[in-house]
């Protein structure tokens, strides 16, 4: 992998984990916050590798 396409992917991570954790707190019901904040966590267990 390209130290850009790296950079690329870390940045994706990111906003997504962000983007997740975002919409948890926005979520009407516990399950769907439950979901996105188990989605979140995913993506940051991608960033750690």
């Amino acid at each position: 992998m390209t130290n850009q396409a790296a950079a690329a992917r870390i940045s994706y991570y990111t906003r997504r984990e962000r983007q997740e954790r975002a919409v948890a707190e926005r979520a009407s019901s516990d399950a769907a916050r439950q979901i996105h904040l188990e989605l979140a966590d995913r993506y940051a267990a991608l960033l750690r590798g």
